[in-house]
């Protein structure tokens, strides 16, 4: 949770706000409490955006789909404001620790409570479908151990069925380790691919591992579609039905009712001992200290740190370092001309300038047997994973390779599964003039500086954690790193929104360190540093 600020209101409409969980470049988030005493999630669209209309069209999109799924394995929408500003949702609270935190704390699920929390999820997803909703982030983060099972949390990127996509070119969708292959290869978004990231979950569930291992965006993503997933250790019934889920052709994947079925589950599974331990170990009985936020405007509060983002994603979770360098007013011009206080005074820098020459793009790798592109998925949204170099998530060329359509089921050996994984360099320079448009980004081997499709650019860390944000947030914005040294986020007609504030140094270049930290630097001075080496 954050400390309250002078411009927090009292009263959101008929919520009286107790304190701020956190803000992003759409909206901040408030616990609040209605009249008569019940606590909500209250997530208000920021001031500058309200009379935004592409803004304005997500969010009540976000709000039809909250609407529209009406789930015991989902937290509701219990009341909105989208007539007049300030434009507001508000959503249950679902106190309890996420399935990721309580197996990082308590180790994997034994078998039958494994298969009772597969159950679970797949009567959650059997529930979304039959509203008509695919959830597209499935993942162990976007679990929540309830105190009556667990439910499905942040839908940000959901898509309802039939529903015109709001197609943003160079995006990504899903979160690497838990998006199907054809995700990955073709932007594919449906029914088996919440089947695929259902499977996925549960291995980590079972084993405490991610199911494609640690690594870059771009690593475990080639992982995802030319190797296998890793069931060992996973006891051989469940195995073989995760490894269903898994299959590398979505129309070999079970559906939601079958993997139910297959369980035949019937143990209590909140009074299960590993499930209460969980529970208690989070204190979960306290919602106030473990409540979900809405639409992925969430941090894992008890800990205060931001949680695992999403690729693509119509979100921004507050990152630690957010606000350094200088939001532009309204109408301001280009970048030299910027306002606001001094530049970072320049130090030495702790580690020399390391790499130079070009960036190459990593997210396009070449193999064997063709090449695999992590495509641009034309949807509505940005941020989980490892962060390639230079590159941009585009259409597949020709001669690149979808994932294998038949025959194996994920948990398999495949003659693909040897080829080394390609790894991202340790240091990155960037030389200027260099421009981010949207879904463009420069990554080294623990570092990733994207320009997010919702107008943030943000600063990744290798476990997918947003370390730095701009706090940007608007539609086709971008970031151009400028021969005089600055780097700035611009808005559509060459609006500067944001900048580091260190023109007048030309011959400066912007560096992505083995240390973390992402700087600009002239000579040995750093000019500018965005402080995600924490």
């Amino acid at each position: 949770m954050q400390p309250g600020h002078e411009t927090d209101p009292a009263q959101i409409g008929r919520y009286r706000v107790i304190r701020r969980l956190g803000q992003g470049g759409m909206g901040r988030v408030y616990l609040a409490r209605s009249p008569g005493g019940r606590p909500a999630a209250v997530k208000v669209i920021n001031d500058h955006l309200q009379h935004d209309e592409q803004v304005m069209s997500r969010f009540r999109r976000e709000v039809e789909t909250l609407a529209t799924v009406r789930s015991a394995f989902t937290a509701a929408l219990i009341d909105s404001e989208l007539d007049a500003p300030p434009f507001w949702l508000a959503t249950e609270y679902v106190p309890g620790p996420t399935l990721h935190s309580a197996i990082v704390d308590g180790g994997p699920f034994p078998p039958e409570l494994g298969r009772a929390v597969l159950a679970a999820l797949a009567e959650g997803l059997a529930d979304l479908q039959g509203h008509g909703v695919w959830h597209r982030d499935l993942k162990p983060h976007n679990v929540i151990l309830s105190a009556t099972g667990p439910q499905l949390i942040d839908f940000g990127i959901a898509r309802t069925m039939g529903a015109a996509e709001l197609t943003q070119v160079g995006s990504w969708l899903g979160t690497p380790g838990y998006m199907a292959p054809e995700s990955i290869t073709d932007g594919d978004t449906g029914a088996a691919s919440d089947v695929f990231a259902l499977g996925a979950t549960l291995v980590f569930a079972m084993t405490g591992r991610p199911p494609f291992g640690e690594g870059s965006m771009a690593t475990v993503s080639y992982r995802t579609v030319h190797e296998d997933v890793d069931l060992s250790g996973v006891d051989p019934d469940i195995a073989e039905l995760i490894a269903a889920c898994m299959h590398r052709d979505p129309e070999q994947r079970p559906t939601p009712q079958q993997i139910i079925d297959r369980c035949a589950s019937d143990i209590d599974l909140v009074q299960h001992p590993a499930y209460q331990k969980a529970l208690g170990a989070h204190g979960a009985a306290t919602p106030v200290e473990n409540a979900t936020v809405p639409a992925g405007v969430r941090q894992e509060l008890a800990g205060g740190a931001a949680a695992s983002p999403t690729v693509v994603a119509t979100r921004f979770e507050a990152a630690p370092g957010a606000g350094a360098g200088t939001p532009v007013p309204p109408g301001f011009g280009p970048a030299p001309a910027v306002p606001g206080g001094p530049p970072v005074p320049p130090r030495r820098n702790r580690t020399r300038l390391l790499v130079a020459g070009a960036v190459a793009a990593v997210l396009v790798m070449a193999a064997a047997a063709g090449t695999l592109v992590y495509r641009a998925a034309q949807d509505d949204s940005p941020g989980d994973r490892k962060p390639p170099v230079a590159g941009r998530a585009s259409d597949r060329p020709a001669g690149a390779t979808k994932a294998p359509a038949g025959g194996e089921p994920a948990g398999r050996t495949s003659p693909d599964a040897s080829r080394p994984a390609p790894e991202a360099p340790r240091n990155v320079s960037v030389n200027a003039p260099h421009t981010l448009a949207v879904g463009e980004f420069v990554e080294s081997a623990n570092r990733k500086l994207v320009m997010q499709p919702d107008g943030n650019l943000v600063v990744y860390d290798e476990n997918a954690r947003a370390r730095w944000a701009s706090q940007t947030f608007g539609e086709n914005y971008t970031a151009v790193f400028q021969e005089d040294g600055n780097l700035v986020v611009y808005a559509p007609g060459h609006k500067a929104v944001w900048a580091s504030n260190t023109n007048g140094n030309e011959g400066s270049v912007l560096l992505l360190l083995e240390n973390g930290n992402v700087v600009v630097q002239h000579g040995s001075d750093v000019l500018w540093e965005a402080g995600s080496d924490r």
